[in-house]
């Protein structure tokens, strides 16, 4: 990729930038593969970003370029600092045809997982029929541990989901086999402040 992309916070970003996130949360592509298919309105996402301010048992970091413009993101939920484990999930555009680039944001998240967090297992649902998305995990080392066969409903048909699973042991062992650069790096936004000027309200795009 000759662009450079990071990794940002959601609830650090400003509204203009988060309501460009909520325009790619709605994307007819993006909601075929959400659990919630209807369209999410403005004051939802915004109550929503607020929830994530206060909530430890999960991160959700928005993928940009160097003006600041999102173009997808990588979260974690479902943080358990007992069990050490969370969920993964991911989306991006489909205005931007930049091969390679969700892969690794995934492969940096990863990383921050069990380097910074502590996390010991990374899990997954991915829905039947999703090809990108069974490909990527497949990519990116996770096992798959089982199929729930036509477990929830999507326009009027049952489909299945998919399990996957990655254990930090089989991450480190693994990734530098995996034919991906990792140079794709996560900040804060007051880390990056000066560069972007993103907190207040100066956007640059």
């Amino acid at each position: 990729m000759s662009k450079i992309y990071e990794l940002i916070p959601l609830a650090d970003l400003n509204r203009t930038v988060q309501l460009r996130v909520l325009n790619i949360r709605n994307e007819e592509f993006i909601r075929e593969w959400m659990f919630t298919e209807g369209v999410i309105g403005e004051a939802e996402h915004f109550a929503w970003i607020e929830r994530l301010k206060a909530d430890q048992s999960q991160i959700n970091f928005v993928i940009v370029d160097g003006r600041a413009c999102p173009f997808g993101a990588v979260n974690l939920k479902k943080i358990d600092k007992r069990h050490k484990s969370a969920e993964i999930g991911f989306y991006k555009t489909q205005n931007l045809a930049e091969k390679g680039l969700m892969a690794k944001s995934l492969a940096a998240l990863i990383d921050y997982s069990f380097d910074s967090i502590g996390l010991e297992k990374i899990y997954s649902e991915v829905f039947e029929g999703n090809v990108k998305s069974l490909n990527i995990h497949k990519k990116l080392l996770f096992t798959e541990e089982g199929f729930l066969r036509s477990h929830i409903v999507k326009e009027g048909m049952r489909i299945g989901v998919h399990l996957f699973g990655l254990l930090k042991n089989e991450w480190m062992d693994g990734k530098e086999k995996i034919d991906i650069r990792n140079d794709i790096i996560i900040h804060t936004a007051r880390q990056m402040n000066d560069k972007y000027n993103i907190i207040n309200g100066r956007d640059g795009v």
